[in-house]
């Protein structure tokens, strides 16, 4: 995802191929967003093992918990937060940067 259009500095417009959140259809957007939600959890599968194990192993307190937690989502979040940054660039420069807009065009 990214802007249509890039305007050089020397005025020249030129075609990027980039395909903006909002031009996309309905089931295209579904697509993405469940197959990006899917290899968050996927990634995320290996080290919720690995962390129930430590849980088991060592003193159950809400530290450890917490701890095993954070270690559990991070590969989601590293895999989910690029991509939703993303999407919210195409909708922020297709409804409401009007400069961007206007470049566009």
């Amino acid at each position: 995802m990214g802007p249509n259009r890039y305007e050089c500095l020397c005025g020249q417009r030129c075609l990027t191929g980039a395909t903006e959140w909002d031009h996309l259809g309905e089931w295209e957007r579904r697509r993405r967003s469940r197959e990006t939600l899917w290899l968050g959890i996927l990634s995320s599968t290996p080290f919720l093992l690995v962390g129930l194990l430590i849980y088991l192993a060592v003193k159950h307190s809400t530290g450890t918990l917490i701890g095993i937690s954070a270690f559990v989502v991070c590969p989601f979040l590293v895999v989910n937060l690029p991509f939703w940054f993303k999407v919210a660039g195409s909708i922020w420069r297709t409804r409401f940067s009007s400069g961007i807009k206007a470049k566009q065009t």
